[in-house]
């Protein structure tokens, strides 16, 4: 069954409170346990929100934690909502905690938690047909190829396969974001810069050359290389936590693949697949991975470029014009424009170094290779 978005929205809330609060609940922490208990009947009550709009139970902002019980039991009658006299505690211990400075025994905290969890899992099967761990943005996912093996990853964790659940979060992460950094494929055998679609666009400069592959490549997924300040700045664009995604980027083994070729490459990284806390790792990620990848196909979909990049260009006046590695003509010519190549991309322009003249840096990519470094204006049909 399709869950409608509003209903989604408090069962991923609940799940994500729920999440935050399993850190603290461990903790033998007076401070700690009353942030935990406080989040766990957060859980809870937007859950409870959740199953009251699923049956059209009468709820408001002035119902009472209690009576969401009373008016869900209701409409699903004869059945009930189960663990009520627990979770009823469950605030109650809130209650003390936050307003009245009473500390709840770690014993007790316990018990809750596990009650809490088992109160998710049974009504989640029984009022959405869902296990609550698989109650999830991915089938709202725009591109098939996330979605694929994030529905992989998903199957992973509710089989138990923790490490895999993992490595497929790890795929969803290189797909959305990791691709664009790729660099194997923008080096043709003359070692020059070859078209390579997608892979590694937006990698470095200094990367994609034969002598960074020869020095710096020891295995393959050496071949992923972030610029970071474009990849913060690509993360912002597309309303993704940057902490969400080096968090995943720490927690899963590294992942690459070849366009050419079905099969993926995966780092057996050990620590990160230890069997000590996997199973609330692989949930942390899983959770945190869709919800990136979901946040992304949203900004995608509602951006609307003022023009194109491609539309960046400048008209060179002649033939094999000098491409200086600083905004400089007494700097070193790096480059030299290719004969025949009248238009270039460019991504900005400056004074130059000391006042002199005006420059534009190149960055210009095509079948003869990669131009990158400052032109000088005067070389420009610009006016």
């Amino acid at each position: 069954m399709e869950i409608p978005r509003s209903i989604l929205k408090n069962l991923l809330l609940a799940r994500r409170f729920a999440l935050l609060s399993s850190e603290h609940t461990k903790s033998a922490n007076e401070t700690s346990l009353t942030i935990g208990v406080t989040l766990l009947q957060d859980a809870v009550e937007a859950f409870l929100l959740a199953v009251a709009e699923h049956v059209k139970a009468d709820v408001s902002e002035k119902t009472y934690f209690d009576q969401y019980f009373q008016n869900i039991n209701k409409r699903i009658y004869p059945q009930e909502l189960p663990f009520r006299q627990r979770l009823t505690a469950l605030n109650k211990m809130r209650v003390g905690a936050k307003h009245h400075g009473i500390v709840p025994s770690k014993s007790e905290v316990d018990l809750t938690v596990v009650s809490v969890k088992e109160f998710f899992r049974e009504v989640s099967e029984r009022q959405f047909g869902k296990s609550f761990e698989s109650i999830s943005l991915i089938d709202g996912l725009k591109s098939s190829r996330e979605r694929e093996v994030l529905e992989q990853a998903e199957s992973a964790f509710l089989s138990g396969d923790y490490a895999q659940c993992l490595i497929e979060c790890r795929k969803a992460l290189y797909l959305r974001f990791e691709e664009d950094y790729e660099i194997s494929q923008a080096i043709n055998p003359r070692g020059l810069l070859g078209i390579f679609g997608a892979h590694g666009n937006k990698a470095p400069y200094w990367a994609k050359n034969q002598d960074y592959v020869d020095n710096y490549v020891l295995e393959p997924t050496d071949y992923i290389v972030f610029d970071h300040s474009k990849i913060e700045l690509d993360l912002i664009k597309r309303g993704v936590s940057s902490v969400d995604f080096w968090n995943v980027w720490r927690l899963t083994p590294a992942v690459v693949k070849e366009s050419s070729s079905p099969e993926w490459v995966v780092k057996t990284e050990l620590a990160k697949l230890d069997e000590e806390g996997i199973k609330e790792r692989a949930e942390y990620v899983l959770d945190t991975t869709v919800s990136m990848v979901y946040a992304s196909d949203k900004s995608i979909a509602a951006e609307k470029m003022s023009v194109s990049q491609t539309r960046y260009q400048i008209h060179l006046r002649r033939d094999l014009i000098p491409v200086y590695k600083k905004a400089s003509t007494n700097s070193e010519v790096v480059q030299t424009v290719p004969e025949g190549i009248r238009q270039v991309k460019v991504d900005f322009g400056v004074p130059g170094l000391g006042g002199a003249g005006y420059f534009w840096h190149v960055a210009h990519l095509d079948e003869s290779g990669y131009i990158s470094g400052f032109i000088s204006e005067e070389d420009t049909d610009r006016d």
